[in-house]
């Protein structure tokens, strides 16, 4: 099925973001390695490159009178429709997918996504649907987080999920740290994330299990401290915080709601008891 444009951006008249030349660059080259065959020669191929690209721009595609006018009008073509960075994911997609019906090969949409995210590009696609960031769901900072923790997760929101690991991680040990500085629980200053939340929670009063089934409250709380333990092996090596392969959208999602799952709850304790 062709990966359309999300309702709210089909009729925008202004462009969520461009496609930054690092992306460009390495997306046309992804387009280069589509390997011709007898039933789609070079020229079929880059007229198929173009009719997306002039589709994406609003433009009647015309043929081209030769290979090398081809290959010119593409560029041009190309150069145009990366100013609507949406639009343009969505015609390189589709015109792999219309290759593909000709019996080439051609990248998968991890192979797109991989790019767009160590590019820091503002989508990325999902099971053949285009997903514009902002969609990690995090909470708002709050006016008592320092700032490390509110440049963080700022930045989380404007990532995919797979590039927004390094970012919620950092967030989420900068809160635990400044939370246990802030109730005088002392702390290694080579502290990780796990060892925070787990004095955090042995000793500040709001995060004591209240209510029913206490016990069982805290046998879920204390396997939290194995999912942060575990962001933080995934944050070094499986985020952009250095040249990693990075995680699948699911993955990737799960992981970062996760973080936010002990963000939420970690805030509502300590609002709770604070009133």
């Amino acid at each position: 099925m062709p990966l359309e444009l999300p309702a709210e951006l089909q009729f925008a008249t202004e462009y969520p973001f461009a496609i930054p030349n690092d992306a460009f660059n390495e997306l046309r080259g992804l387009m280069g390695k589509v390997i011709t065959s007898e039933t789609c020669d070079e020229k079929s191929l880059i007229e198929s490159y173009k009719w997306h690209m002039a589709k994406s721009v609003g433009r009647e595609q015309v043929k081209s009178s030769n290979i090398d006018w081809a290959k010119r009008d593409l560029e041009e073509l190309m150069l145009d429709a990366r100013e609507n960075g949406p639009s343009f994911v969505c015609a390189i997609y589709n015109a792999f997918e219309q290759l593909e019906s000709f019996g080439l090969t051609v990248p998968s949409e991890n192979h797109i996504n991989r790019i767009l995210s160590s590019c820091g590009v503002g989508c990325h696609i999902a099971n053949g649907e285009l997903v514009i960031v902002g969609a990690v769901q995090l909470p708002t900072p709050s006016p008592s987080m320092p700032e490390t923790v509110t440049r963080a997760l700022d930045d989380a929101r404007s990532l995919s999920p797979a590039s927004a690991i390094d970012r919620v991680h950092t967030a989420l040990q900068a809160y635990l740290v400044n939370l246990c500085e802030d109730a005088g629980i002392t702390l290694d200053p080579t502290v990780t994330a796990q060892k925070a939340f787990k004095e955090l929670k042995s000793n500040h009063p709001a995060l004591k299990p209240q209510g029913n089934r206490p016990a069982e409250v805290a046998a879920v709380l204390n396997s939290m401290a194995g999912t942060i333990n575990a962001l933080g092996t995934l944050r070094n090596h499986a985020s952009l915080a250095h040249n990693n392969d990075l995680l699948f959208e699911p993955e990737a999602r799960a992981m970062t709601n996760a973080a936010a799952t002990v963000f939420h709850y970690i805030e509502q304790c300590i609002e709770r008891y604070r009133k």
